[in-house]
């Protein structure tokens, strides 16, 4: 009630700014607003006061009040100027008809102190505020000439201006140096907003240039596995090699999140989760890593389900990473996980009895990049872990606090809000979807074998795309006006394209290539994994959107979705005389936008669509055939399987049936071959994220 209040008060005294609004009229009409509320509450009560007195008095409380409601009319209107002019001449007003009528010889004269100061707050053209400081002087002495109000003694000396002019002496010093004093804040924040924006930059550019490595060594190493080499040392080798290529991967994914929970517009996905079974699933999952260290590892059962809204995927970060320290520093002994409830809080407690920390260090370990120093942190580490744990625990509303002593363990404890009713929580699916064997199916042969156009900054990662695509030919770009000369010069039936590059980068690339090319399909190898980025760039008109690492199989089953899509649209627009010209129509942007808002939707279909694009269901089939090769229902599945890779790319912990609901099938068998079909591999979190 107390937050609604102040939200409501900070609205009124804020009434007309908006985002535009400078901080320095902020300020000013903020002030504004609260000199005007004094006023009606000083006019307010002196009305009440003066009921039964003198009806002069009366009359005048309706005239201020008037006055003062047009100053916050202007206010409401954005006039701040005109506002403050009015606000000023009011008070200069007002005081002259209080010290000459109404308190006459009572030293009301001395309000015009006011006038001067505030217009010094309010005016920043220096005449004005001299002005007003003369007028409201000249008020002072010039009505006892001809009143006659105070004897020549108590008016008439040195006092009164002396008074007035240290006032706006030491009220223009004190504004002069808040002025400069801003300019010197205002300036080291934009240094810290450079600053900050390089530190973003710099963490994006680091993770392109270690996921492209990673991208190369996880290519093959896949390679080594489809040789005939059935050695054990071999396959323990490939194995650790990837293990621990997932482990560089998660912790650039850490450092790549914590960038981005500094970003202004990162919000969490918060739904209401079954806390109990997302444990489970957890201590499941660790289990065979606390039995092969030989360390006993315990989870609490508890027959009540615990519901809680979170942020399903960085919620169970938090969590492992805790989990993860433990094992790390617990050498003999016992892990355990309890989950009880504390008032109307969820508590998860995680309790080792591990080397345990010095009371010196508690405070430090929530540090971003701080390390104890011991033996096991000597050897390895990064300091992010409990850091980014905090974070994202206080981001759910929540405290993470730690209770360890040294030699003897630790004890994490989680407190985050219980949802006060139970409604239908995400539920976890405790038992990993199997792998498909999918089955690559071979590029088109023949004479007319497609062109393919690599636009990639980085030499090996282009030999590596050029080694796993045999059968095409393959022309090389090492920045994107590179690619665009080339397209100029050459027929080029597929783009793959990174999106960090020189001169000119993936996304301006794309703009410029969609001009004159909005046909030729487009694959965006990339880096960045944030969904504003990915968003852009689908935006383009590209089919499609692979982050790296990434695995060959699914790269080339998504290749091959492309070209067949690309000739079935070529063989109708053939077959049916349809010449399509590289038209800059945005019926399909629109259309795919509508189709991936409603997804969702089991109904929709052809008919529907025809009907909201207001076309015939022939005409309907017809375009969208033409320009995208796929029949409309065809187009429908199309989009709904992105989306549920979007979703699970998101959220990789969503139980299947759950994703096939959100975006349209009602048959998770279904849903699950189609995904497999489309993207190489079942609906399931990757392998490598």
């Amino acid at each position: 009630m107390l937050k609604k209040a102040r939200s409501l008060l900070y609205t009124y005294i804020t009434l007309g700014t908006d985002e535009s609004t400078s901080y320095n009229d902020l300020k000013k009409i903020t002030l504004l607003h609260i000199f005007c509320n004094t006023w009606h509450l000083f006019t307010i009560l002196s009305f009440i006061e003066d009921f039964f007195g003198d009806q002069l008095l009366l009359v005048s409380y309706p005239i201020m009040m008037f006055l003062v409601v047009c100053v916050q009319v202007l206010l409401y209107h954005k006039k701040v100027f005109f506002a403050s002019i009015l606000f000023i001449v009011s008070l200069i007003g007002v005081t002259f008809y209080y010290s000459n009528y109404l308190y006459v010889a009572e030293m009301m004269e001395y309000y015009l102190l006011l006038p001067p100061a505030i217009s010094l707050i309010y005016i920043d053209n220096k005449k004005g505020t001299i002005s007003i400081f003369i007028i409201c002087l000249l008020a002072l002495y010039m009505p006892n000439l001809y009143f006659k109000h105070y004897p020549f003694s108590v008016l008439n000396n040195l006092n009164p201006p002396f008074l007035f002019f240290s006032m706006y002496i030491v009220m223009s010093y004190f504004k002069n140096l808040n002025i400069r004093n801003e300019k010197i804040l205002k300036a080291k924040t934009k240094e810290l907003e450079k600053l900050d924006e390089f530190k973003s930059q710099f963490f994006t550019n680091i993770s392109h240039e270690i996921r492209t490595p990673l991208t190369i060594i996880n290519g093959q190493i896949s390679e080594l596995e489809g040789l005939a080499i059935t050695a054990p040392e071999v396959v323990d080798i490939q194995k650790g090699i990837k293990k621990q290529i997932r482990n560089i991967t998660n912790m650039v994914d850490d450092v790549l999140d914590l960038a981005k929970m500094e970003s202004s517009n990162f919000n969490l996905q918060l739904q209401p989760v079954n806390i109990s079974k997302l444990l489970h699933k957890q201590y499941l999952s660790f289990e065979p890593l606390y039995k092969q260290k030989g360390i006993a590892f315990i989870m609490m059962k508890n027959a009540e389900d615990y519901i809680a809204k979170i942020d399903t995927v960085f919620f169970e970060k938090a969590v492992n990473n805790i989990i993860v320290n433990a094992l790390k520093y617990t050498d003999t002994g016992e892990v355990s996980i309890t989950i009880s409830q504390q008032n109307q809080s969820l508590c998860i407690a995680i309790s080792d009895t591990g080397i345990g920390i010095a009371s010196k260090d508690i405070d430090s370990v929530f540090n971003r990049f701080y390390q104890v120093n011991n033996d096991i942190n000597k050897s390895g580490g990064s300091g992010i872990g409990l850091a980014f744990s905090k974070e994202i625990i206080e981001l759910h509303r929540g405290n993470f606090l730690l209770d360890s002593e040294l030699g003897k363990g630790s004890t994490f404890t989680i407190l985050i809000p219980l949802e006060k009713t139970q409604p239908a929580a995400l539920e976890i699916a405790l038992v990993p979807v199997e792998e498909q064997n999918v089955h690559i199916q071979r590029p088109i042969d023949g004479e007319s074998a497609p062109k393919f156009l690599i636009a990639e900054d980085n030499y090996d990662m282009r030999k590596y795309l050029v080694s796993i695509l045999p059968d095409y030919t393959c022309l090389e770009a090492s920045n994107g006006l590179e690619a665009l000369e080339i397209i100029e010069q050459e027929r080029i039936d597929f783009v793959i394209t990174d999106y960090m590059m020189p001169k000119l980068n993936g996304h301006e690339f794309i703009e410029k290539l969609k001009v004159d090319n909005s046909t030729i399909p487009v694959i965006m190898l990339t880096a960045k994994t944030d969904s504003d980025t990915k968003l852009d760039v689908l935006k383009l008109g590209i089919d499609d959107y692979i982050t790296k690492p990434f695995e060959k199989q699914e790269l080339l089953v998504r290749i091959n979705n492309c070209l067949r899509n690309t000739n079935d649209r070529n063989t109708y627009n053939k077959k049916n005389g349809i010449k399509v010209e590289d038209d800059k129509d945005d019926f399909i942007i629109k259309l795919k936008e509508y189709v991936y808002n409603k997804s969702h939707d089991i109904k929709l279909n052809q008919d529907v669509l025809s009907e909201e694009f207001h076309l015939s269901k022939s005409s309907f089939y017809r375009k969208v055939k033409s320009q995208t090769g796929l029949s409309p229902n065809n187009f429908i599945k199309e989009i709904r399987l992105q989306k549920a890779h979007n979703i699970l790319m998101k959220t990789p912990d969503i139980l299947v049936k759950q994703l096939a609901m959100e975006v349209g099938f009602s048959h998770q068998a279904y849903f699950s071959k189609m995904y497999a079909d489309r993207f190489g591999v079942k609906p399931r979190s990757r392998v490598l994220k």
